[in-house]
Protein backbone atom coordinates (compact mmCIF):
# COMPACT_ATOMS: atom_id res chain seq x y z
CA UNK A 1 0.00 0.00 0.00
CA UNK A 2 3.01 2.19 1.12
CA UNK A 3 4.45 1.65 -1.98
CA UNK A 4 1.57 2.43 -4.15
CA UNK A 5 0.78 6.11 -2.57
CA UNK A 6 5.05 7.22 -2.69
CA UNK A 7 4.11 8.19 -6.65
CA UNK A 8 1.12 10.35 -5.46
CA UNK A 9 3.08 11.74 -2.40
CA UNK A 10 5.92 12.77 -4.62
CA UNK A 11 3.84 14.26 -7.02
CA UNK A 12 1.80 16.21 -4.52
CA UNK A 13 5.52 17.40 -3.45
CA UNK A 14 6.52 18.42 -6.72
CA UNK A 15 2.81 20.47 -7.41
CA UNK A 16 3.84 22.28 -4.50
CA UNK A 17 7.40 23.12 -5.53
CA UNK A 18 6.79 24.38 -8.78
CA UNK A 19 7.43 27.72 -9.82
CA UNK A 20 4.03 29.92 -8.38
CA UNK A 21 3.13 33.01 -10.30
CA UNK A 22 4.99 36.47 -9.18
CA UNK A 23 2.00 38.67 -7.10
CA UNK A 24 0.39 41.37 -8.75
CA UNK A 25 2.20 44.74 -8.92
CA UNK A 26 1.23 47.52 -5.92
CA UNK A 27 0.63 50.80 -6.44
CA UNK A 28 -2.49 52.44 -8.99
CA UNK A 29 0.12 54.52 -11.22
CA UNK A 30 0.01 53.63 -14.55
CA UNK A 31 3.11 51.45 -15.27
CA UNK A 32 1.52 48.85 -12.45
CA UNK A 33 -1.74 49.05 -14.53
CA UNK A 34 0.32 48.48 -17.58
CA UNK A 35 2.37 45.75 -16.22
CA UNK A 36 -0.58 44.12 -14.78
CA UNK A 37 -2.78 44.06 -18.06
CA UNK A 38 1.17 42.63 -20.34
CA UNK A 39 1.03 39.83 -17.52
CA UNK A 40 -2.31 38.69 -17.95
CA UNK A 41 -2.36 39.09 -21.14
CA UNK A 42 1.08 37.16 -21.61
CA UNK A 43 -0.20 34.35 -19.18
CA UNK A 44 -3.76 34.00 -21.40
CA UNK A 45 -1.26 33.19 -24.42
CA UNK A 46 0.95 31.08 -22.74
CA UNK A 47 -1.69 29.13 -21.19
CA UNK A 48 -0.55 29.70 -17.53
CA UNK A 49 -4.11 30.45 -16.25
CA UNK A 50 -3.38 30.17 -12.81
CA UNK A 51 -1.13 33.26 -12.96
CA UNK A 52 -3.96 35.32 -15.36
CA UNK A 53 -6.44 34.00 -12.73
CA UNK A 54 -4.43 35.74 -10.03
CA UNK A 55 -4.33 39.34 -11.75
CA UNK A 56 -8.02 39.08 -12.04
CA UNK A 57 -10.74 41.44 -10.47
CA UNK A 58 -12.11 39.92 -6.87
CA UNK A 59 -15.85 39.59 -8.79
CA UNK A 60 -14.40 37.33 -12.03
CA UNK A 61 -12.15 34.73 -9.12
CA UNK A 62 -14.79 34.53 -6.66
CA UNK A 63 -17.13 33.68 -10.06
CA UNK A 64 -14.16 31.71 -12.32
CA UNK A 65 -11.10 30.18 -10.91
CA UNK A 66 -8.10 29.18 -13.22
CA UNK A 67 -9.67 26.48 -14.74
CA UNK A 68 -13.12 27.80 -16.32
CA UNK A 69 -10.95 30.50 -17.14
CA UNK A 70 -8.95 28.22 -19.40
CA UNK A 71 -11.99 26.69 -20.71
CA UNK A 72 -13.66 30.48 -21.53
CA UNK A 73 -10.24 31.74 -23.50
CA UNK A 74 -9.93 28.30 -25.64
CA UNK A 75 -13.68 28.99 -26.04
CA UNK A 76 -13.23 32.10 -27.37
CA UNK A 77 -11.44 30.66 -30.12
CA UNK A 78 -9.17 33.25 -32.24
CA UNK A 79 -10.98 36.35 -30.90
CA UNK A 80 -9.69 35.49 -27.29
CA UNK A 81 -6.15 35.16 -28.78
CA UNK A 82 -6.47 38.33 -30.68
CA UNK A 83 -7.75 40.45 -27.72
CA UNK A 84 -4.57 39.58 -25.82
CA UNK A 85 -2.53 40.04 -28.51
CA UNK A 86 -3.85 43.27 -28.86
CA UNK A 87 -3.90 44.54 -25.70
CA UNK A 88 0.26 43.63 -25.64
CA UNK A 89 0.41 45.52 -28.58
CA UNK A 90 -1.32 48.59 -26.72
CA UNK A 91 0.71 48.38 -23.58
CA UNK A 92 3.88 48.13 -26.01
CA UNK A 93 3.14 51.31 -27.79
CA UNK A 94 2.58 52.89 -24.63
CA UNK A 95 -0.87 54.03 -25.45
CA UNK A 96 -2.63 56.37 -22.72
CA UNK A 97 -4.74 54.77 -20.10
CA UNK A 98 -8.18 56.70 -19.76
CA UNK A 99 -8.18 57.30 -15.45
CA UNK A 100 -11.35 57.52 -13.36
CA UNK A 101 -11.79 57.10 -9.80
CA UNK A 102 -10.65 53.41 -9.05
CA UNK A 103 -10.45 51.99 -12.66
CA UNK A 104 -8.66 52.72 -15.67
CA UNK A 105 -9.18 51.62 -19.26
CA UNK A 106 -6.86 51.18 -22.06
CA UNK A 107 -8.46 51.50 -25.67
CA UNK A 108 -7.37 48.35 -28.04
CA UNK A 109 -9.38 49.79 -30.85
CA UNK A 110 -12.56 49.18 -32.88
CA UNK A 111 -14.46 50.34 -29.61
CA UNK A 112 -12.58 47.97 -27.37
CA UNK A 113 -10.93 48.21 -23.87
CA UNK A 114 -9.15 46.55 -21.52
CA UNK A 115 -10.19 47.66 -17.97
CA UNK A 116 -8.53 47.19 -14.79
CA UNK A 117 -10.08 48.44 -11.32
CA UNK A 118 -8.19 49.26 -7.92
CA UNK A 119 -8.27 46.63 -5.57
CA UNK A 120 -6.01 45.68 -2.55
CA UNK A 121 -3.68 48.92 -3.23
CA UNK A 122 -2.83 47.77 -7.13
CA UNK A 123 -5.05 47.06 -9.98
CA UNK A 124 -6.42 43.95 -11.36
CA UNK A 125 -8.19 43.28 -14.53
CA UNK A 126 -11.63 43.38 -15.40
CA UNK A 127 -12.61 43.15 -18.35
CA UNK A 128 -11.20 42.69 -22.01
CA UNK A 129 -13.79 44.21 -24.57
Amino acid sequence: MLRRLAPLALAAVLACAGPHPAPPPAGTDDAAAREVLGRFSRALLAGRFEEADGLLSARWRASHGPGRLALDFRGAGPSGREAAERVIRTVEAGAPLVRAPGTARLPVGEGRAAVVVVEAGGWRVDALE
